[in-house]
């Protein structure tokens, strides 16, 4: 399913001047967002940021930032897309979130990382998965996958952090998420095909269809985000708590089956103010059959494309325009 990911760094790198970086027009409006300080370093490539697709609404990413140095940056992105900080995992399916922050002792869970962590198969299955009455909310439904993915023998897991009630953007903003992808999935998409992932018409309505029914349902979002993760954990889900600031200075996209990037090696080689958001994107495959209700091969595919829809409208929800996107394959 996931095959054409590993032609990635044929689509999405390259000097500028080999291949364009502009999407497909769309009539959508666009947020004009500040392009990404070019990386200065011992390779001319440069890299897609957000803001080519016309996302980016945040003001997490290197634009927004007086305490980096540019050549340090694009050392670092160097050395995150030859995967130099990759380490294995054991997990196959999303378990933590895509959060460049660590745990008071500086370390994160070495597991397969989405936004959101689990709940990105949440989101994902009902945004891409067959259509479910509108008796079903999203506790139900974090509560129906952490249970269907744990029968399945995979471990699962969310975030929150030490300062807020909800420290996880993607669930704090899962709203706003599916209003976003509601509104932008021709930008969305548009980034997305970068990755291989080519979204049919029919794709697209669907998912935009499922998220505009989910706006509409008045009781399906609850009130109390922290609700969701003291829900998760309840069915079995492991809870990490992070610290500090957010200082991700770009979006590391792992298609290295059975890794992912190591956060604490990549802050003690540059320092504490360089963070990657990380996306394993080879683990979303495996997720969307494992909880397809449907059986269908159709419906597998259309959950693991959702998934990623899920995972670039977060970064587009909470990252500036200037975030670049590193692949790693």
């Amino acid at each position: 399913m996931f095959e054409s990911l590993k032609n990635l760094l044929k689509h999405f790198t390259g000097n500028q001047e080999a291949e364009s970086a502009v999407p497909a027009a769309s009539s959508q409006q666009s947020t004009p967002a500040a392009p990404a300080p070019q990386a200065v370093g011992k390779s001319s490539t440069q890299y897609h940021t957000l803001g080519e697709f016309n996302l980016g609404l945040g003001t997490i990413g290197p634009a927004n930032r007086k305490d980096i140095d540019q050549k340090v940056l694009g050392d670092m992105y160097q050395a995150v897309a030859s995967g130099k900080f990759n380490i294995p995992v054991s997990g196959v399916v999303p378990e933590i979130c895509v959060d460049g922050r660590t745990d008071k002792d500086g370390k994160r869970k070495e597991a397969p990382s989405a936004a959101g962590g689990t709940l990105s198969i949440v989101y994902g299955s009902d945004l891409g998965g067959t259509p479910t009455a509108n008796d079903i909310d999203e506790m139900q439904l974090t509560k129906r996958i952490i249970n269907t993915l744990k029968e399945k023998g995979h471990s699962t897991g969310v975030h929150g952090d030490d300062h807020s009630s909800c420290g996880c953007g993607a669930c704090a903003k899962a709203k706003t998420i599916y209003q976003h992808i509601a509104e932008r999935i021709n930008d969305i998409a548009a980034l997305a095909s970068q990755l291989g992932i080519d979204l049919t018409e029919v794709e697209k309505s669907s998912i935009v269809r499922q998220a505009k029914n989910r706006l509409s349902q008045s009781d399906f979002f609850a009130e109390d985000r922290a609700a969701i993760l003291r829900a998760a954990q309840e069915n079995g889900a492991i809870f990490e708590e992070l610290i500090g600031a957010h200082n991700e200075l770009g979006i590391a996209l792992n298609t290295k089956p059975g890794t992912t990037v190591d956060r604490s090696a990549i802050r003690a080689k540059y320092g504490p103010q360089y963070d990657m958001f990380v996306v394993d994107a080879w683990a979303f495959a495996t997720a969307a059959n494992d909880i397809n209700s449907n059986g269908s091969d159709e419906y597998a595919q259309r959950i693991a494309n959702a998934i990623t829809l899920q995972n670039v409208a977060t970064a587009s929800v909470l990252g500036h325009g200037s975030l670049s996107i590193i692949p790693i394959g």
